[in-house]
């Protein structure tokens, strides 16, 4: 009886160990899943949501129809293996996310060096005050500014910056971002192009206490937008209504900071 005991409690601690958490998605939010390698998607395509590789480890999820029972996404890292169980449920208010899967506790608070062309750009443009102001928004004692749009080979960065004025702190749900005619008219249906960042310094749990700043930048695959488009980026309140709408437009992609990209041997350096 005692060895039948042992047996369930650590059949419950693996179990719990590889619980993943839930994907909502909807029909017009792409929601992105994040993981630290490449990975594949086992089974066949669920008939209820479309899943697209956009590579380097993200995937995209988007539903077919508004169906609230899903099932499971079952996901498996081409290196090690290891197969990902994620449950994916119909919600319209929190579809759009990022998130993260497979990120090591230790790997995040012992590494704190640079592995990658975009993170080491990433720090170069974190650092610093803010810059070539492409557009801000302000609401509920919370100002937000897009600045340093930067050009480094085939990715697009900007820098996200917050700032607190108010008592209560403001923690971060998630960003949105997605490209649409600047121009809609009234019940005609407008199409919304995700753009899911390819590299993001944005955690989760990040907030941003009172007469504090964060600066958080992203990084995209080259883009550009007609004279009629906009790319739209919505920064959610965490448990509160103090959401942030912002835009910034062709004219502020043509005299668009080109920075250098790092060599091998940098990239390199910067890792030993």
């Amino acid at each position: 009886m005692k060895t039948l005991t042992v047996i369930f409690f650590l059949a419950l601690i693996v179990k719990i160990a590889f619980a993943q958490d839930t994907a909502y998605v909807s029909q017009d939010k792409a929601t992105a899943l994040f993981f630290p390698r490449l990975v594949k998607v086992l089974g066949s395509q669920n008939s209820k949501y479309v899943v697209t590789d956009k590579g380097n480890g993200v995937l995209t999820i988007k539903a077919v129809t508004s169906n609230s029972k899903f099932g499971t996404l079952r996901v498996q890292d081409q290196s090690t293996k290891k197969v990902y169980s994620i449950p994916v449920a119909y919600s319209y208010g929190r579809a759009g996310r990022r998130i993260d899967y497979g990120t090591t506790l230790v790997r995040a608070v012992v590494n704190n060096e640079p592995e990658n062309t975009e993170e080491i750009i990433a720090q170069q443009l974190a650092s610093g005050k803010r810059a070539n102001v492409a557009t801000h928004e302000k609401t509920g004692g919370i100002k937000a500014w897009i600045n340093k749009v930067s050009l480094a080979g085939n990715r697009i960065y900007l820098r996200l910056d917050l700032r607190n004025h108010s008592n209560l702190p403001y923690g971060i749900d998630f960003v949105r971002f997605y490209i649409r005619d600047r121009k809609t008219v009234d019940r005609m249906a407008t199409h919304e192009q995700e753009i899911v960042p390819l590299y993001s310094t944005l955690r989760n749990r990040t907030a941003v206490t009172k007469d504090h700043e964060v600066a958080k930048v992203f990084a995209f695959k080259r883009f550009s937008l007609s004279d009629d488009e906009a790319l739209f980026i919505e920064v959610y309140e965490r448990s509160g209504n103090r959401h942030l709408y912002l835009q910034i437009r062709q004219d502020d992609l043509n005299d668009i900071k080109v920075l250098p990209v790092p060599t091998r041997a940098a990239l390199t350096l910067a890792a030993n």
